[in-house]
């Protein structure tokens, strides 16, 4: 259960750090990477990162009631592009451990797992439910409890597991799933 809480802890820490960073776009630090490339809808801001494991940011504007499902946007959908070096995985053997990690956490539910090609290079896409707790943005000390419906896809290229994370909540889905997979479709490594 601590490991749970610690991988949260983490992961709350990266998006808190990454939502107080400039909105400013910041082309200079994503083509000194040289590691791919990638299109965002209009209205999409992004921020990118010279770090070892946290590449890209990207979120998007809120929605008003005028869409379909008649409900404002209270959270940016994000995409978060990350890697790791595992010198000794290869793409199967990296999705299996990635997914027993996140199996860790009991409100993960698997809804879909599938191979798949993307501009030639072969990855795993996984589509999940998970409950993350977020401390409260009014309430200092408290915490809310937010469900969200990532959909995720993995690569392995050059040593380096990759994890695009298409962050997105169960009734925002059916309206941000065809921008994401669009988005992806514009993914290409450079290396």
């Amino acid at each position: 259960m601590k490991r749970k809480e610690c991988w949260q802890a983490c992961v709350m820490l990266a998006l808190m750090i990454v939502m107080a960073a400039s909105c400013k776009k910041n082309e200079d630090t994503l083509s000194g990477l040289n590691i791919f490339d990638i299109s965002l809808p209009s209205g999409w801001m992004y921020q990118s990162y010279a770090d070892e494991n946290v590449l890209y940011y990207a979120w998007s504007p809120l929605r008003t009631e005028d869409d379909e499902t008649m409900e404002n946007d209270t959270i940016n959908e994000d995409l978060l592009i990350s890697r790791e070096h595992l010198p000794t995985l290869d793409l199967d053997r990296y999705f299996t451990y990635l997914v027993e990690y996140l199996e860790i956490d009991t409100s993960y539910h698997e809804i879909y797992a599938t191979d798949t090609v993307i501009n030639g290079e072969n990855a795993k896409k996984l589509i999940h439910l998970q409950t993350f707790k977020l401390p409260s943005q009014t309430i200092p000390g408290d915490s809310i409890y937010l469900q969200a419906r990532p959909m995720k896809f993995f690569f392995f290229k050059d040593e380096y597991g990759y994890i695009v994370d298409c962050g997105m909540l169960p009734y925002t889905y059916p309206y941000y799933k065809p921008i994401f997979e669009t988005i992806m479709s514009t993914f290409k490594f450079k290396i």
